[in-house]
């Protein structure tokens, strides 16, 4: 069982900035972390490999300091990581990035039985790259699975849509997007975190190790564009009202008809 897990370092919520020109997440200089989804499919894929064998990939694409998550991989338990870095990658959509992250899994040999992603990431939050990873190589995908179960050349999943349970039994490779509650991820002991920055290495693959072309990655190979981010509106204050059940209830009419929800009755004074 080889499985291949497509992690993301991405800035913590309250370090994102914004580079206003090219309108892309500053990511130098900026606190970060391994995406949280993309946690619990490393957790799982950790899962799977200790109940059924074999090999567990992490593999990102970013800048350099995007080491510093593959490691963080190494001292979770997986096996081997792969950084996918090069000057060419950067300003990269969600289209480009999955083209170079296919490229690089089916350069892998033999082709993984399963890729594993987060269903979405907590700084775009589209939930493209890991169908768009399935559709460049091809092969079956089932996103916000639940469950995971192997059955001979079958993953059985189960999937939340909708508020409803899914139950599909997929053919091998594929790949799986997961929810938060697939699994819980496990304490890292110290140890760990120090032979995987001391003693391990990082695989690192640019544009030419991949074979690709300038004009397939980065801004360049992006089908999309940002052109102007907006703020949201600030929320409005709530107002508390005080008073017995009675007063409350016509503080709470008064309040209604002067935003004219409710009408006055007729003959009221």
């Amino acid at each position: 069982m080889n499985i291949v897990v497509c992690v993301k370092q991405v800035p913590d919520v309250p370090s994102i900035r914004i580079d206003t020109e090219r309108m892309t997440i500053i990511r130098e200089g900026v606190q970060s972390i391994i995406n949280p989804l993309d946690v619990i499919a490393l957790e799982a894929a950790l899962d799977l490999r200790n109940r059924h064998g074999g090999k567990v990939t992490a593999m990102t694409m970013g800048p350099p300091q995007s080491e510093e998550a593959l490691r963080e991989a190494l001292a979770f338990g997986a096996d081997e990581v792969v950084l996918l870095s090069d000057p060419a990658f950067a300003g990269a959509d969600t289209l480009a990035t999955s083209h170079v992250l296919a490229r690089a899994v089916s350069r892998l040999q033999p082709l993984p039985d399963l890729v594993l992603c987060g269903t979405q990431t907590i700084d775009s939050d589209t939930g493209h790259v890991g169908p768009q990873v399935a559709e460049e190589l091809n092969i079956p995908q089932v996103c916000n699975v639940s469950e995971i179960h192997l059955e001979g050349p079958f993953v059985v999943v189960k999937q939340l849509s909708e508020g409803l349970i899914y139950t599909l039994r997929v053919s091998m490779p594929a790949l799986l997007t997961v929810s938060q509650d697939l699994a819980l991820p496990h304490h890292i002991p110290l140890a760990d975190v120090e032979r995987a920055f001391t003693e391990k290495s990082v695989k690192v693959l640019g544009l030419t190790a991949l074979g690709l072309h300038p004009d397939e990655v980065g801004l360049s190979g992006s089908a999309t564009r940002v052109w102007r981010l907006h703020k949201p509106p600030p929320k409005r204050k709530g107002e508390v009202l005080t008073g017995t059940a009675y007063e409350l209830v016509d503080q709470l009419i008064e309040k209604l008809e002067a935003l004219s929800i409710l009408d006055e009755e007729p003959g009221s004074d």
